[in-house]
């Protein structure tokens, strides 16, 4: 599977569209981003990564449930990413989750095996220590592209 998003951006907005659709032409902007009043059908980066993680942590632990023979799970998870520019760069420090679940028969041990497995094997998380491949080019040089490597900061 293949899946993917575009987004454009002028000035200080943009728009983001899934191949999916269920993103089309979303606006997010650098004032949804770093301001408190930011309109409400603006979204950030920072809350899409949100909503990956949530998901992705919702169904890869299901999955795990399932396979551990507890089919069918009642799972709610709440995702927080936090932005902070502690010395002149934007960077996020931590990604925080709460899931409350229903799980008939497990215990506790079990239930918190599982859990961290989950964690730590769903593709967002494994994304999130992935490596980026960046490739660019500039308008107005037709057929020049650049692979650019990414360098630790």
């Amino acid at each position: 599977m293949d899946r993917g998003a575009t987004a454009n951006w002028n000035a200080n907005a943009g728009t983001l569209t899934t191949d999916s659709g269920a993103l089309i032409n979303m606006p997010f902007s650098t004032i949804a981003r770093y301001e408190l009043e930011a309109t409400p059908s603006a979204t950030t980066p920072e809350e899409l990564l949100a909503a990956a993680y949530a998901a992705c942590f919702t169904m890869t632990l299901a999955e795990h449930l399932a396979a551990a023979g507890y089919p069918s799970p009642s799972l709610r998870t709440e995702t927080r990413v936090q932005l902070v520019r502690p010395s002149g760069y934007w960077e996020i420090p931590a990604v925080r989750v709460h899931c409350s679940a229903v799980v008939a028969g497990i215990t506790e041990h079990e239930f918190l095996e599982i859990a961290h497995a989950a964690r730590v094997r769903g593709p967002i998380a494994q994304a999130m220590r992935a490596e980026v491949t960046l490739t660019m080019s500039l308008e107005g040089l037709p057929g020049r592209e650049w692979q650019v490597p990414l360098q630790q900061a």
